[in-house]
């Protein structure tokens, strides 16, 4: 399963900081749904935060209430991280999945790179787009007008894992003035559905050439992308080098482009959580 889509039968709880709960916040392009903001332990509004977009909203605070009793962490991490200076003071903003969730996760525009009758998905038509005006046209001006953020891309970012990660970085693709970085952990580049062993290169071809034509211009932005080798991570090793091949000669330096692989490390809340410091202190350390 691409990184577990069923909803909390219960509202998670947090160890550190303070989470506010949005229910059936409406959209006019997406299913409505959960939302969740978390605010670090000592949040001022006299003070303005950066802001983390997160996917998958369900997975990251509470294992109690997860599917697969595995959680992120997102709390701990940026309660602790801040607490001891390495990270801006930020918020973040977590955004369940739906049923919808693959095929809001998947990017419509790599559609034009493909040869005429490639599916994508074979069960599901892409709806990345909407998703992401969603978050971009009714999700981030409540935030700001709610919160105290900065609204500035340089202060805005966008986190996920598998399809999270896909869609992450599809959206500092199409909106590069909003973001300024994405961390895309085990990333679903293959974009194989429901087969992963059996990846199409013409598929996962048309997602490179779409980031190479549509990222950002190099270092301009930050980008994160990791993998660990067992489970589903296990099928991304081919497809994940040849988008790291072409970031380098595009000319994407270490400060700007970081890409890291975990030996024995699966496609799960429990390996993402364990990693979970190294992509925060990526997009968000003090300088």
């Amino acid at each position: 399963m691409l990184a577990g889509c069923n909803k909390a039968a219960q509202e998670p709880q947090v160890s550190k900081g303070q989470l506010d709960t949005y229910p059936a916040f409406a959209s006019q392009f997406i299913p409505a749904r959960t939302i969740r903001v978390w605010t670090p332990s000592d949040y001022d509004p006299a003070q303005r935060y950066d802001v983390l977009y997160m996917h998958d909203g369900q997975m990251l605070f509470d294992a109690s209430t997860a599917w697969n009793h595995q959680e992120w962490g997102i709390d701990e991490a940026m309660d602790s991280l801040q607490a001891q200076g390495r990270i801006r003071p930020t918020i973040v903003v977590a955004i369940d999945n739906t049923s919808e969730r693959i095929g809001e996760f998947c990017p419509d525009d790599i559609s034009q790179y493909l040869p005429a009758g490639t599916p994508v998905y074979s069960d599901f038509a892409p709806q990345g787009n909407d998703y992401l005006r969603f978050i971009v046209e009714e999700l981030k001006p409540f935030i700001d007008s709610v919160y105290a953020t900065y609204p500035d891309r340089e202060h805005t970012w966008l986190m996920g894992s598998s399809c999270g990660g896909l869609i992450s970085s599809y959206a500092l693709c199409k909106y590069p003035e909003l973001f300024a970085g994405a961390a895309c952990l085990s990333t679903h580049c293959t974009l194989a559905y429901p087969r992963p062993d059996e990846p199409s290169d013409a598929v996962m071809t048309a997602y490179r050439t779409y980031l190479k034509e549509h990222l950002p211009q190099p270092n301009t932005a930050k980008l994160y992308m990791d993998r660990g080798d067992a489970t589903l991570d296990a099928f991304y090793g081919e497809a994940q080098d040849a988008i790291n091949a072409m970031l380098r000669a595009e000319g994407w330096d270490e400060t700007h482009f970081e890409y890291r692989f975990f030996p024995g490390a699966a496609h799960c809340e429990d390996d993402w959580q364990a990693r979970l410091p190294i992509p925060l202190l990526f997009l968000l350390e003090k300088q």
